[in-house]
């Protein structure tokens, strides 16, 4: 499979990963600052099992990744400059459609 060489992500699972709108705002949250699971879930209104399923696919494709801390699993970007540019672009293409 053809690799996005700058950032090294499979572009079949990156559009795979961001193609679901709480995916999406679950790399939102962590633009902002890193985040335990339980604050995810407060945050975007979601169940554990479903935020769990989230997560998984966005740690396959290489966006987050997590510390533990104690009992709790702290997630954060792991190519912070990466999904920025991502998210920016898909926010910039979503306003220019809507002129």
């Amino acid at each position: 499979m053809t690799k996005y060489s700058k950032w090294s992500f499979n572009l079949s699972e990156l559009t795979k990963a961001i193609g679901h709108p709480v995916r999406i705002q679950i790399l939102h949250e962590l633009t902002v600052d890193s985040c335990i699971v339980s604050e995810l879930m407060s945050k975007l209104e979601v169940e554990a099992s479903l935020l769990s399923k989230h997560l998984a696919v966005l740690r396959e494709a290489g966006l987050i990744e997590c510390d533990v801390e104690w009992r709790c699993r702290r997630y954060h970007l792991k190519k912070p400059q990466a999904v920025s540019a991502i998210l920016e672009a898909l926010t910039s293409t979503l306003d220019g459609s809507r002129k």
